[in-house]
């Protein structure tokens, strides 16, 4: 792992050049926990067309104003503009958010626990291991108290997640977890593109049955809307 810590904007980047050049270059994000990974930039400029099926459904469930956190390109919130949607898109990478805004949408660079809780939403998207933008487990409430205070009465919040227990899994079907560390879904990443490389940050990986018990916890009607293989769509209704 390339353990160098500097504030580039390497996804930023990247979707700049590929949206004026149209070459692909992959976004390398290495991780303290697992083997380094590959995100395709194409993956980025997916049409709705494109887009599995769990993504489908979660556009399908959005509803009125809706706010995308972690918006990246823009994708999701330019497939919901299109379907008639008041979107806001939102993301910490600068080159992302000008690139959305050059693309017509609404879009701001902010983190999200700094967005004004006066104005509210009926929709709040994260995909794309959406869940992650919570950091670690212990953080969970914090980010899911922050999503109720901005949805309106009976607001949703749809994002997906990753059980990734799968990783710690021998041959005979056996788990090595240490049930005596911090959470098996709790990750740091780091992006690199060509010679930039983004901080650290933390990303959170959670089960489906620890995150229905804290959507409960924080004032939420929660189920599990899609499923393939490990991986999970939920929607969180604001009680």
């Amino acid at each position: 792992m390339n353990t160098k810590t500097n504030n580039g904007d390497p996804i930023g980047q990247a979707i700049l050049d590929y949206a004026r050049y149209k070459k692909p270059f992959d976004i390398i994000v290495s991780s303290d926990l697992c083997d380094d990974d590959i995100i395709p930039i194409e993956v980025l400029f997916r049409k709705e067309d494109d887009m599995p099926e769990l993504e489908l459904i979660a556009l399908d469930n959005c509803k009125g104003r809706v706010l995308d956190i972690g918006a990246g390109a823009g994708v999701h919130a330019i497939a919901l503009q299109d379907r008639g949607h008041v979107v806001k898109a939102i993301d910490l990478s600068e080159g992302a958010v000008t690139h959305m805004k050059n693309n017509g949408l609404d879009a701001q660079k902010i983190d999200f626990y700094a967005v004004n809780n006066q104005t509210q939403y009926d929709t709040i998207l994260s995909l794309m291991n959406g869940i992650g933008l919570a950091k670690n487990l212990e953080n969970l409430p914090l980010f899911l108290k922050k999503v109720h205070d901005l949805l309106l009465p009976g607001g949703r919040f749809i994002a997906d997640s990753t059980d990734v227990k799968y990783l710690y899994e021998d041959e005979d079907g056996s788990y090595w977890l240490d049930l005596n560390s911090a959470y098996y879904g709790n990750f740091k990443f780091q992006m690199h593109y060509k010679k930039i490389s983004g901080p650290e940050f933390n990303w959170l990986y959670v089960d489906y049955d620890t995150l229905h018990q804290c959507a409960i916890e924080s004032g939420f009607k929660c189920r599990r809307a899609y499923t393939v293989e490990e991986h999970y769509l939920a929607v969180l209704e604001k009680i």
